[in-house]
């Protein structure tokens, strides 16, 4: 389990800066594959450790028979648990040497530990009562499809019972805190739920009271499950006060979140470049939308959205500058572009101004990845401008660029 959830967290290692809202995510969304091949292996030991030859075979009472098969799962289930907080242990170090604000949050340990005891408890105990081998990769199989379903906004109240919720990881949010609570509660009904199962189905015909004890664990766990799609509360809030660090480049101030302040002077560098290629004269606030108190940037603004990676260099942008990059001119040229009545050939002059001016801000792979496959004939002057030509242009033109109503006949 160590080396799982190392291996399926070690590119953090390589990410330009660690911060400690991935490694807390770290804890439960993680866990999907190997979360999945706990429950599987879980499911293989518990067929392994109470074979039909087995003294247990025979009916036991209820009592014994369901705390037998709680022990031996929650006991499995420490072992799991420990192994997935030590192979987190390298990341955690990273994390505690780079990250600028934060901490590890306690919310996303907890939703963690109790979703892997969850499956764990669950596969040993189905194992325990099936007996046999071919249970184990069934329940794998079916422990990552279920996992997969908060995907879907339908299935999103999964996210509460089982520990993956497939959130997009921000320093802004912070686990629901009453969610938290909800997910412990529906982990330790389950655990009861899976215990009851096996032993009804170990000595049901013989002992008859543990069906009783089955209802009443399955009515525990139905109640849980239609509270959750019920309450569909959101799984994370945002984690107040917000930290922000903010620096002017010229005329234009840039904030980013304070556990991405290591991507600030990088930021600001981009920022300064883009300006002088073009945009000094519309650009005037760069925001990290994990920051934002709004949704929509205002005239002048442009969001970004930081993902300190590691990400393949195959991607339109792969670093922190390239992302800057790209989204700040792609917010001051082709933001309104995609509103009703637009033309194509407007935004293809959009798109070549973009071009040219990430082109002379130093970013030629990017002007060649917005270039339009067919440029206007009209827009071939607006690519062979030089930077003083182009600031003219923009400050010019300002309220068509914004309105992205760029035409042959506004062309030089």
């Amino acid at each position: 389990m160590a080396a799982g959830s190392f291996l399926i967290n070690r590119s953090m290692l390589a990410a330009d800066y660690v911060t400690w809202a991935a490694v807390s995510a770290a804890w439960h969304e993680s866990l999907w594959i190997p979360g999945s091949v706990a429950a599987a292996a879980a499911a293989a030991l518990g067929a392994a450790y109470f074979p039909r030859s087995s003294p247990v075979a025979a009916p036991l009472r209820p009592r014994v028979d369901h705390g037998l098969f709680l022990i031996h799962g929650l006991a499995l289930a420490f072992w799991l648990c420990l192994g997935h907080a030590v192979g987190l242990v390298p990341i955690e170090i990273t994390a505690a040497r780079q990250a600028t604000a934060g901490a590890l949050a306690l919310q996303d340990v907890i939703v963690g530990l109790a979703g892997l005891a969850t499956l764990t408890s669950i596969g040993f105990c189905l194992g325990a009562a099936v007996r046999h081998w071919v249970i184990a990769p069934a329940v794998g199989l079916l422990a990552f499809a279920v996992m997969g379903l908060p995907n879907t906004s339908l299935l999103t109240p999964i996210g509460l019972i089982l520990p993956v919720r497939q959130f997009v990881t921000t320093p802004r949010f912070e686990l629901n805190p009453p969610t938290t609570i909800f997910a412990v509660v529906a982990s330790t009904a389950i655990c009861l739920l899976a215990a009851s199962q096996a032993s009804w189905a170990r000595s049901r015909g013989s002992v008859r009271s543990n069906g009783r004890l089955l209802l009443t664990w399955l009515a525990a766990a139905a109640a849980l499950t239609a509270i959750a799609f019920a309450w569909r509360p959101e799984l994370y809030v945002v984690d107040r006060p917000v930290a922000r660090t903010c620096q002017q480049v010229q005329d234009t101030e840039v904030c980013l979140h304070a556990a991405n302040a290591p991507a600030m002077a990088r930021t600001v560098d981009v920022v300064g470049r883009l300006r002088d290629a073009g945009l000094a004269p519309v650009l005037r606030r760069v925001t990290d939308f994990a920051v934002s108190d709004h949704d929509k940037p205002r005239p002048g603004e442009a969001f970004v959205e930081l993902n300190p990676g590691p990400l393949d260099r195959r991607f339109v942008a792969a670093t922190i500058p390239d992302q800057v990059a790209f989204l700040v001119s792609e917010a001051m040229t082709l933001r309104a572009c995609s509103q009703p009545g637009r033309s194509i050939e407007g935004r293809d002059i959009a798109a070549v101004l973009q071009g040219r001016i990430l082109q002379l801000a130093g970013f030629a792979q990017l002007a060649n990845t917005v270039a339009p496959a067919q440029p206007p004939s009209a827009a071939q002057k607006l690519a062979t401008m030089n930077a003083e030509q182009l600031i003219e242009f923009v400050q010019i033109n300002q309220q068509l660029i914004r309105s992205c109503l760029l035409s042959p006949a506004s062309l030089p």
